[in-house]
């Protein structure tokens, strides 16, 4: 996903923060926790990008609602995001810290499309090969789409392998078509 650039500095900059005060694995679960709130509540996405409402008045709401469910270091961070009226872009920036975090620990994603769900072991085989043939830690997610009928799909950093039967079909149908 290709993050505003907003996102992406103030991200750098909690993560910057967060890891000269030894609060990294805080600040990432304090990060989660808002992106599923905001991504839970309409009322509170509204808020965040309403002009009509003043930063003061979000803070005062920002506070209440989550009186003591952050680390004062990312609360801060969530204020001093409001005060410059960055706050619509508060989901945005979360999710890139995930990202960023992941990055710092040498954590690579890698998301797995199936026909069927993967056995754990078949799962526990993938991450062990992607993890040697990369020299990094595999963090893999999984989904199943009957539509590729049989084999895997595998995007890792950006890059796709379809080793999926609908994949090979699709490129006959376009060799054959040329």
């Amino acid at each position: 996903m290709n993050y505003p650039r907003v996102a992406s500095r103030y991200s750098k900059a909690l993560l910057d923060l967060a890891f000269e005060q030894n609060m990294l694995d805080q600040a990432q679960a304090d990060a989660q926790s808002m992106t599923k709130a905001i991504s839970e509540s309409k009322e509170l996405e509204q808020l965040l990008k309403s002009p009509i409402v003043k930063a003061d008045k979000k803070q005062a709401i920002l506070k209440e609602i989550f009186a003591g469910k952050f680390s004062s270091l990312f609360e801060g961070f969530v204020m001093l995001l409001t005060k410059n009226g960055r706050e619509a872009h508060l989901a945005s920036v979360c999710e890139k810290f995930q990202k960023d975090v992941l990055h710092h620990k040498g954590i690579v994603e890698a998301h797995v499309v199936s026909a069927v769900a993967l056995k754990d072991a078949d799962k526990n085989n993938l991450v062990a090969k992607l993890g040697e043939q990369l020299g990094k830690e595999i963090l893999l997610t999984e989904s199943v789409d009957a539509s590729v009928i049989g084999g895997l799909k595998l995007l890792v950093e950006g890059y796709e392998l379809d080793n999926t039967i609908s994949g090979k079909l699709r490129t006959l149908s376009n060799a054959m078509l040329s």
